[in-house]
């Protein structure tokens, strides 16, 4: 068998970092921010309860989620995103006073924290698609 482990045929990079999966990754969405979330990568367990979700909610348009609202599938979004991705939060200033992660997750479901929303998102994805190196950078080390 030959061996591959230091050549540019291995995929490790491929794979995902089970400790990202199990405990998720604290990232810096925004440079310039000092918000830090942490997040696990978004999985099939969100994607499923997202597209569940989406289908109850569509049977008022005759189960056409392409019909769904704008702001009821951000809702649906946050949701699905509080319950299988976001861990926690860190540097969350609002009006003087930092949330913590009950207030955050409750602020980024109303209209008010859209923005908040967006930035958890690219958390999100950035748990998902990032390298180690990446990762590092994210986390702001």
């Amino acid at each position: 068998m030959k061996d591959l482990l230091n050549t540019s045929a291995a995929l490790d990079d491929l794979l995902m970092d089970e400790d990202v999966l199990t405990n998720g990754r604290w990232i810096r969405p925004d440079p310039d921010r000092d918000l830090r979330i942490l997040t696990k990568p978004l999985g099939d367990d969100y994607t499923d309860m997202q597209a569940r979700l989406q289908r109850k909610a569509a049977q008022g348009f005759g189960g056409d989620t392409s019909r769904l609202p704008a702001a009821q599938k951000r809702q649906i979004n946050a949701k699905c995103l509080i319950k299988h991705a976001l861990v926690n939060v860190e540097n969350c200033v609002i009006g003087g006073q930092e949330l913590d992660f009950d207030a955050f997750c409750a602020l980024i479901q109303e209209p008010r924290g859209q923005k908040l929303l967006g930035l958890a998102f690219i958390a999100a994805n950035m748990a998902t698609d990032a390298d180690a190196d990446e990762l590092k950078e994210a986390e702001g080390n």
